[in-house]
């Protein structure tokens, strides 16, 4: 889960991240090599350095949990490699625009698709209807993954890239409900008018009762959908829903035979996705690597 800057570092937690390197370090690549433990240990300062902004000295010793001579080691290397800056002025380091280049060729929708599809072929499995995976873009809610072409029943299989509006979508309403309180006024004010708005307010309030987002089943295509956001700290980084025939069920009642194993699946993603998204900004990045 996000860290928020400026959250406790005690002892205890500092070692839990200690081990947390030192499990990784155990690991081995594909090749099947031991990993040098060096440069995952560079890697781990680097990312402090990278989070933390502008960061004395003594900070990134309490963040890495490693020897005070061990990061000064770390840091004149990444300074050497142009990764990290050290301000002599004020003393501080900070990262150097090189960093970017080190996500340039990550490709967020095939990392995802990797990442998930297990997750939503257990749930398929243990549901029977269809799942996607769908990202806030602008005013609209769109399919970054799906189950759907494993699925023997056939909903729309033209899925990926397919767009909802926040508004009536069973995606959009979760996103709605559970977002912080600033990015829903924000989304409110641009999705709808003023007229609207105190019925869009009553929505969402029914949304967080009820647990789930259920999708208008006005909209075109003719289906159903109920949805959970997937968390990470505060913030909803994606959704996850499961899509239905009306004509065969309702919403309750898919909520009330599939809305537990939906909810595991986005707690599994939201781990998933933890170990990629390290602040808030990279929420950010994410809503930029979809489509």
């Amino acid at each position: 889960m996000l860290t928020e800057p400026g959250a406790e570092r005690g002892g205890r937690r500092l070692s839990q991240e200690n081990e947390t390197g030192l499990e990784a370090s155990a690991r081995r690549g594909s090749s099947g090599y031991e990993p040098v433990r060096a440069v995952l240990r560079a890697f781990r300062v680097l990312e402090e350095v990278n989070r933390l902004g502008q960061a004395r000295l003594p900070e990134i010793v309490r963040a890495v949990g490693l020897p005070r001579a061990t990061v000064i080691r770390m840091l004149d290397t990444l300074e050497v490699a142009d990764l990290v800056h050290r301000d002599p002025d004020q003393a501080v380091y900070q990262a150097t625009p090189k960093v970017h280049l080190l996500s340039s060729g990550f490709n967020f929708n095939l990392w995802l698709e990797a990442a998930t599809t297990p997750i939503l072929l257990k749930l398929l499995r243990r549901i029977g209807w269809p799942s996607d995976i769908l990202m806030l873009h602008g005013r609209e809610m769109v399919v970054s993954h799906s189950n759907r072409g494993h699925s023997v029943i056939d909903i729309n299989p033209r899925f990926v890239g397919m767009r909802s509006p926040v508004l009536g979508s069973a995606s959009g309403r979760a996103y709605l409900a559970w977002c912080p309180e600033e990015e829903r006024e924000r989304l409110i004010r641009i999705v709808c008018n003023l007229q609207d708005q105190r019925r869009i307010r009553a929505e969402i309030k029914h949304t967080r009762a009820a647990g789930y987002g259920s999708r208008d089943l006005a909209l075109p295509p003719k289906v159903g959908a109920i949805a959970v956001p997937v968390m990470i700290g505060d913030r909803v980084a994606c959704c996850i829903d499961t899509v239905f025939l009306p004509q065969v069920t309702t919403a309750a009642e898919v909520a009330r035979k599939c809305l537990g194993p939906l909810r595991e699946a986005a707690a599994e993603i939201a781990a998933e996705m933890s170990m990629t998204v390290q602040t808030r900004q990279d929420l950010g990045f994410l809503a930029l690597s979809t489509p």
